[in-house]
């Protein structure tokens, strides 16, 4: 590879200017390339090794595969701090790209190609597609955007051909939430298994998904959330929970914690003095059988290390099924259940916000806006009045 290290002018712009060799005439062969919009020093470098790395000798940028292109990037957001999940996300992408673009090269690639790829990707299997739904393809389309804006700033592309493609309409699945009635059944149930007649591996194990369970319900935490807490993050006397991780699960390795939340927001929540006898109750469960434990332990856990976010969320897939809950009921539906209830008794919209860790209210309000109160219950009175007002004045007319 080239080597390609950045200088930084007396205008403040980074710069590169890396040697390629010489002409036949004894020439130096030195191309130059300024990145003005490098806010670091490790961004400009990111953007003069990709560009470096596509140099031919003579100095000039050479189409690339852009799958190849796609993996280089994708190392490198890995590198910048993305999460594990991200980058899987972005390798499979990639694979997407690599199987129905295979030998495109980044440079040539125009608009036409993007649509005829992103179709391809929804068309069904046995049609010859992917059988991608939309949502997904609009994931697949914000990455490719994001690594050609890259691409031109770095001097690979001379544009962005994604700017003017389409994505396709969002597919909006609304929140579930639980009934009342519901919700009692299912209180109940995990009542019942977080309290075992018999402390044994199997009813260990129901009580800790239980627990898990219960945790996302009164708090609104997500999955990776609820296995990231550690005995160290309840603040018994402060009465709240501190959120400042995930767990992250990646092939061939142990789930462990990361310390940042899927929407970069640490947070405290606020408990009950009733949340913390369920929660001491459940820790005196886990020491019978795990042993004592350091406050760095995970307070969800069945051998003293991270749970699998998946595990813990199929175990309560299967135990909604078996109590009959709502059709398609997941563990994040938990979350959503959390803040239904609160936003329809009246708590208001930043709190709820706060709350879940979502990046705005705007996030917040996109995906509970129909369940705010107040305001279908205004303008029926209003209609009701209207219809009221009408009916009186023809009764006097008719008098």
């Amino acid at each position: 590879m080239t080597v390609c290290k950045v200088k930084q002018g007396k205008d403040g712009v980074w710069y590169a200017r890396p040697y390629l060799g010489r002409t036949p005439d004894g020439k130096p062969i030195q191309p130059y390339k300024q990145f003005d919009t490098a806010k670091t020093e490790a961004e400009a470098q990111d953007m003069a090794d990709a560009w470096a790395a596509n140099l031919t000798a003579d100095g000039l940028v050479r189409s690339a595969l852009l799958a190849d292109l796609l993996d280089d990037y994708a190392a490198m957001r890995r590198r910048n701090g993305a999460s594990p999940n991200s980058t899987r996300s972005y390798g499979t992408f990639t694979r997407y790209v690599r199987k129905y673009l295979t030998t495109a090269n980044a440079r040539d690639l125009r608009v036409y190609d993007f649509n005829r790829f992103e179709q391809r990707l929804m068309m069904p299997k046995e049609m010859g597609g992917q059988g991608l739904s939309r949502n997904s393809v609009r994931n697949v389309h914000d990455f490719l955007r994001g690594a050609y804006r890259f691409f031109v700033r770095a001097g690979i592309c001379e544009s962005n051909p994604l700017i003017n493609v389409d994505k396709p309409t969002p597919e909006r699945h609304e929140a579930q939430a639980l009934a009342v009635g519901d919700f009692q059944v299912l209180d109940a149930q995990l009542k019942t298994l977080l309290s075992p007649q018999e402390l044994d591996a199997d009813s260990y194990r129901k009580a800790l998904d239980s627990f898990a369970a219960w945790l996302a319900l009164r708090t609104g935490m997500r999955v990776g959330e609820v296995c990231a807490v550690r005995d160290r993050d309840v603040y018994r006397a402060a009465k709240y929970i501190h959120v400042g991780g995930n767990v992250i699960e990646e092939k061939g390795k142990r789930p462990y914690r990361r310390d940042v939340t899927k929407g970069r927001k640490c947070r405290n929540i606020a408990i009950t003095d009733t949340d913390i006898h369920t929660i001491d109750a459940f820790v005196e469960l886990r020491e019978r059988f795990c042993g004592a434990l350091g406050a760095a332990s995970p307070l969800v856990t069945y051998d003293g290390g991270f749970e699998r976010p998946c595990v813990v969320s199929r175990a309560f897939t299967t135990l909604a099924s078996n109590l009959a809950m709502p059709q398609g009921f997941t563990f994040h539906d938990l979350r959503h259940t959390h803040a239904t209830w609160l936003l329809t008794h009246g708590v208001d919209l930043k709190t709820v916000s706060e709350r879940l860790g979502h990046a705005d209210e705007a996030t917040t309000l996109r995906i509970y806006a129909h369940v705010l109160p107040g305001r279908d219950a205004y303008a029926a009175s209003v209609f009701e009045q209207a219809a009221q007002d009408a009916s009186t004045k023809l009764s006097a007319v008719l008098q």
